[in-house]
């Protein structure tokens, strides 16, 4: 069979992954790369030609790779900036193609809305570049919680501690920033960095094996203790699904140390405890254990392997869908609507480490404050930390707009 002919959107930073991970599958006689967009072809001008030798086709502008990869670019993945997602993805899917769009998708319901829509009626799909979905470890334990083997589900908590130093803020013109350009971007380690283990919790309390669950309400604190970006650096946040699963998550990018993220599931015949390498451990309440890992394969490599497998009609969807990451959007809406600001941390709260651009912002204990909160299931305001400010409940069920700007406030009045 043919194989599946990628195009990708850049040639830098995050597309170099995606042109390695086509590169694997091409090994398998599964994908190809065909095309990439480059807008500087004057700094880009090495690899230009070393891509050209290849055969890969280069163009210098999206518009140009819509018109003329028509017939030779099955599917363009779209590894760019996070406020250009909506706009690109919508134009690609209204010209015939299939997609692959990195995390996260878009910064708002509505974009997400039109986009389920447009992909609809088009006929094309669009895969979303969670890849922790399609790792063998979170499905494996997706059948588990649908099977029923670990019980009713009560609650899901994950922490990740991500230090991040001055060069990762100046790598680009929206690393840290709310708006750029007149778009929502707000990137904070909830909506970018680490938004595939919030992303991972939701999609696992879904009820079937590709779906990801309702929310009920969204409580969240976002906070900041860069003054030099406008998004939040560290961040808590607590929901309930409408089956009542409770869900907990505590990131930030002002720890002193990395830890990566660790995930917990408690159900009534058991719990799982999954983290970022894959380990992963299951003990039931009658005393039985059960570990497993990823087998080896890597999740992004298979993104691109899903995508040429669902394009050629060997599977019927992609894993990682708008449809089941639509909730993922719905709770990121929610924790601003229920912050309704960023809160910044004060001077005397923080201190620095490293020097140059290698310096980063530390919050005072924040990896212990943290952990506490995580283990007595709360956010950090009910510690009673003094920096800490408390937000409301909100509802999102049927939630279907989001404003930052100004929009309603929807606050959820608990049942008397």
């Amino acid at each position: 069979m043919k194989k599946v002919s990628f195009a990708v959107v850049g040639v830098r930073n995050f597309a170099q992954e995606h042109i390695e991970k086509i590169q694997l599958i091409e090994k398998e006689g599964l994908g190809s790369l065909a095309a990439v967009v480059v807008q500087d072809p004057v700094r880009n001008n090495q690899y230009i030609s070393s891509l050209r030798q290849q055969g890969v086709a280069v163009h210098l502008s999206y518009e140009s790779l819509l018109e003329h990869g028509q017939g030779t670019v099955d599917i363009i993945t779209l590894p760019t900036s996070i406020h250009s997602h909506y706009d690109l993805a919508l134009r690609g899917m209204k010209a015939g193609y299939n997609l692959v769009l990195e995390k996260p998708p878009v910064p708002t319901i509505q974009q997400m809305d039109d986009l389920i829509q447009v992909e609809k009626e088009t006929g094309t799909f669009c895969s979303v570049g969670f890849q922790m979905i399609h790792a063998r470890t979170i499905r494996r334990l997706k059948e588990m919680i649908v099977r029923g083997d670990l019980g009713q589900i009560k609650e899901m908590t994950c922490r990740g501690y991500w230090p991040r130093n001055r060069a990762y803020y100046a790598r680009n013109r929206w690393a840290g920033k709310t708006v750029v350009d007149g778009q929502l971007v707000m990137d904070g380690p909830i909506h970018n960095a680490l938004a595939h283990y919030l992303n991972n919790m939701i999609f696992l309390a879904g009820p079937s094996q590709d779906s990801s669950a309702d929310l009920r309400w969204v409580r969240a604190e976002l906070y900041r203790s860069r003054p030099f970006i406008e998004a939040d650096d560290t961040s808590c946040l607590e929901a309930e699904t409408t089956t009542g699963v409770k869900i907990y998550f505590y990131v930030t990018h002002s720890s002193p140390e990395n830890m990566d993220p660790i995930m917990e599931i408690v159900g009534t015949k058991g719990t799982a405890q999954w983290n970022y390498s894959e380990e992963t451990v299951v003990r039931f309440t009658d005393g039985q254990e059960l570990r497993f890992d990823n087998e080896g394969i890597e999740p992004w490599t298979e993104v691109m392997r899903v995508a040429a497998q669902v394009h050629r009609g060997d599977i019927p969807a992609p894993y990682c869908t708008l449809q089941n990451s639509r909730s993922f959007v719905v709770a990121f809406n929610g924790a601003y609507d229920s912050a309704q600001y960023i809160t910044p941390i004060g001077e005397e709260s923080i201190h620095y480490q490293g020097e140059g651009d290698e310096q980063w912002t530390v919050v005072k204990d924040i990896m212990e404050l943290m952990d506490k909160a995580c283990a007595e299931r709360k956010l950090l305001s009910d510690l009673d930390i003094p920096w800490a400010r408390k937000t409301r409940r909100v509802s999102v069920e049927n939630y279907t707009a989001f404003n930052p700007f100004g929009g309603p406030i929807r606050e959820w009045h608990d049942e008397v």
